[in-house]
Formats: C-alpha cells, sequence, structure tokens
C-alpha cells in the first residue's frame, strides 16, 4: 500500500490517486470547494475526462454555480446523512468512480452491501474518525476492493488513524 503526505485540499494533489477518469461517471460526494483557490472536484474529474459527473453537496451556493458552468453535468444540493441518500444516487446514476468527503458520514459504508456498489471500479474516501477508517477497511475489501493508498494529512491533523484519504480500486 502506498501512502503520501496532502499537503492542501487542491484536487491536483488531494485527489491524485484517481487515475482513470476517461469517459467515467463519477459521483462526487461533497463537491463544494468553499471558495478555494484551484479547480473544485468535479472541474478536477471533468479535466480529466470524466464523461459524467454527479456532484452532492449542503452548499446551494456552490451547487447552484456548478450547475451554471456546467450545465451538461447533475449537481444537486442535498445533505447525505442516511444510508438511503447514497443508495438511491448509486443505483440511478451506476458511477463508475466515487469521491467522498462527507464530514463523517462515511461511515454509512457500515450500512450498504457489495450489490450497491456493482457498478463501482474505484472509491476515494477522505475520512474523518477512526470509526470511519475501521468500517472502510473492513466493508471496502467485502464489497471486493483493495486499498490500494492511505494518505495522510500535512496540516491540521497528520495522525492517519484519526483522519486520511483511502483509496481502493476493484479487485483483478
Amino acid at each position: 500500500m502506498t501512502t503520501k503526505v496532502v499537503h492542501s485540499e487542491d484536487p491536483l494533489e488531494h485527489w491524485n490517486d484517481i487515475t482513470n477518469l476517461q469517459d467515467k461517471r463519477v459521483l462526487d460526494l461533497g463537491c463544494g470547494w468553499l471558495f478555494q483557490p484551484f479547480l473544485s472536484t468535479p472541474e478536477y474529474f471533468l479535466s480529466r475526462g470524466a464523461s459524467l459527473v454527479v456532484g452532492v453537496d449542503v452548499s446551494c451556493g456552490e451547487i447552484e454555480k456548478l450547475k451554471e458552468n456546467y450545465p451538461d453535468h447533475i449537481f444537486i444540493c442535498r445533505e447525505i446523512s442516511e444510508v438511503q441518500d447514497i443508495t438511491a444516487l448509486l443505483h440511478v446514476y451506476q458511477p463508475q468512480v466515487i469521491k467522498m468527503d462527507i464530514e463523517g458520514f462515511e461511515s454509512l459504508v457500515d450500512q450498504m452491501n457489495a450489490q450497491d456498489f456493482v457498478s463501482v471500479e474505484e472509491i476515494a474516501v477522505e475520512y474523518h474518525n477512526p470509526v470511519c477508517k475501521e468500517i472502510l477497511e473492513r466493508r471496502l475489501p467485502e464489497f471486493g476492493f483493495e486499498i490500494f493508498a492511505l494518505n495522510q494529512f500535512g496540516w491540521f491533523c497528520t495522525d492517519t488513524n484519526i483522519m486520511g484519504i483511502l483509496h481502493a480500486k476493484r479487485s483483478a
């Protein structure tokens, strides 16, 4: 498993372990970028060849701006706080790639099953507490994924047992 230190929220560094986006459908859970001086994650995925980005965030202002700038893609203002919030999106849009940064609600993966991830080839999750990390490390392999990277933050919280970015691909 590779590990690196990530020094910013810039998608060019933060999410660059997601390498094969060409012609992929991406579900971007937590797509807001809070006025950062770099690309939003939807812009990053589109610049890497994604065919469709479905972005979800609780920040309606940012969602409206993304809708305006990228009318051929889907942006939804919604909080992700229940397992059905995720499973409904997975079943409707059948993403091949998932990026998840939903502030502790990553733990909802524990209530999901392998069938929910049938279309998914790759998943990247920013986890926010040790319970979420444990759930992801236990459940993703049960769903047929191999964890290939666990990245630590170079600011704020540098302990990967508390916060970090986990990347997994469908096992061969």
